[in-house]
């Protein structure tokens, strides 16, 4: 039976699709960018080797960027398999893109990066260099369904006969929060009765404070419970979000909304054009500037006039009819599909590569704006991915890097995420308006 390292701190799906194999689990903890560090890393790693006989390892599932550095020291010491690796962000900001490039040096013939959209895999494949799919992570379960109307907006307390707008996530920067309470002010002079309800889990307190004046005519909702969350999804008419944020690849909010028979209204970003189109709800345009708009990392922010504009349009179209979940997005179909997926990658051997920290970076193997971050700061080894980029302060994010180096690298990650033709398919599209 084929031995599988799983790198993660969500044991229970990766269980399920690696259910042939003999699992070992390895803990980790998602880490602010402060808390990054290559001697932390070493630290982590020493616990790994002695938790577990790396030599007999025939993949390894890295969850999350902290797997990162643990699986390019594993393979610094001769310890190289296959790696499925879920990253649950995009190649940037600057640490994210060491990492990942750190796996790119030292890479497996059996390496994949899963991805929820067509947009993120190419991307991933033309700035990483390492090959990617699309397949959703981890899917949307049955308990998302369509319910009884009445019913929820009643156990919230909701008006009955209002139009509800819902968004659901992060109350953080990178979610558009400002972007979205400005479209739903706008929103407000046209359609005058209708009310947006939020149900967020992380609050940014700084940024709450920034927007407390903008709360008026919102219902806020903390924390809710799995089950609270389907059926305020039931409660609502539209689900809408502002976000254009750099990490995620697809957006599994709208997914769940869908699926309990919302429309929704987002960004014209990432991976939200893959799923997303006339069919099942609507884009908005987003707009490009030059300098960081709410964090030095974000060059694009959504057009509220035009959010508003499409979630009018949507809100006079109706809920979503003959809706069914597509298959590619369903929490059965993807643990089906990452099961082949392993047996794919087990099938690979296990390989004595040798591992100089020393050599010169493959630098071919890398996009424009990768290779402009390269000379910029004088990176041409695999020590300089490690040591160079702590000391000036890359890799915790004490400098989030030169502006025009991330102004560059934003725009050909997203850009080629923009130029992506992939949609779902026809037979797939996720729900019809009626």
């Amino acid at each position: 039976m084929k031995r599988v390292l799983a790198l993660t701190d969500a044991p229970d799906d990766v269980g399920i699709f690696c259910q042939e194999t003999e699992l070992l689990l390895f803990r980790i903890e998602q880490l602010p960018a402060a808390g990054h560090s290559f001697e932390f890393f070493e630290q982590v790693y020493a616990r790994l080797r002695e938790a577990c006989d790396l030599s007999t390892v025939d993949m390894v599932v890295a969850e999350y960027t902290e797997a990162l550095p643990l699986l390019y020291l594993m393979r610094r010491d001769g310890h190289s398999c296959p790696a499925l690796i879920i990253p649950h962000t995009n190649p940037y900001p600057l640490n994210i893109l060491c990492h990942l490039m750190l796996v790119a040096e030292t890479a497996h013939p059996g390496d994949l990066v899963l991805c929820g959209s067509t947009n993120a895999a190419a991307a991933y494949e033309q700035v990483a260099g390492i090959p990617a799919r699309n397949i959703c992570t981890f899917g949307i379960r049955d308990i998302y369904r369509p319910g009884d109307r009445a019913e929820a907006r009643a156990r919230f307390g909701l008006p009955p006969d209002r139009p509800i707008l819902l968004y659901t996530g992060r109350f953080m920067t990178d979610k558009g929060i400002g972007a979205l309470l400005e479209a739903y002010h706008l929103l407000r002079r046209s359609v005058p009765d209708a009310l947006l309800t939020m149900s967020v889990t992380h609050v940014d307190a700084v940024l709450y404070n920034q927007l407390a004046a903008q709360l008026e005519h919102v219902v806020l909702f903390q924390r809710l419970s799995r089950e609270e969350t389907v059926s305020l999804y039931n409660a609502a008419d539209l689900y809408v979000s502002g976000a254009t944020s750099i990490f995620e690849t697809y957006g599994k909010a709208p997914l769940e909304a869908m699926a309990c028979g919302l429309p929704a209204v987002l960004p014209r970003w990432d991976g939200f054009p893959y799923f997303v189109g006339e069919h099942n709800g609507a884009l908005a345009e987003v707009r490009y500037g030059n300098t960081g708009r709410t964090s030095p990392f974000d060059f694009a922010a959504v057009d509220p006039a035009d959010l508003a504009r499409q979630c009018r349009r949507v809100l006079d179209r109706g809920r979503l009819t003959d809706y069914r979940t597509p298959a590619w997005a369903t929490y059965g179909e993807t643990m089906r599909v990452l099961r082949d997926v392993v047996g794919e990658l087990t099938a690979h051997p296990r390989l004595s590569l040798p591992v100089d920290p020393s050599a010169a970076l493959h630098r071919e193997r890398y996009s424009p704006a990768v290779r402009a971050f390269l000379d910029h700061y004088r990176l041409d080894t695999l020590e300089d991915l490690t040591g160079r980029t702590t000391e000036l302060g890359l890799i915790d994010r004490r400098d989030p890097g030169d502006r025009t180096v991330l102004r560059g690298l934003h725009d050909e990650i997203f850009g080629i995420m923009a130029a992506d033709p992939g949609r779902a398919g026809d037979d797939e599209k996720a729900g019809v308006t009626g």
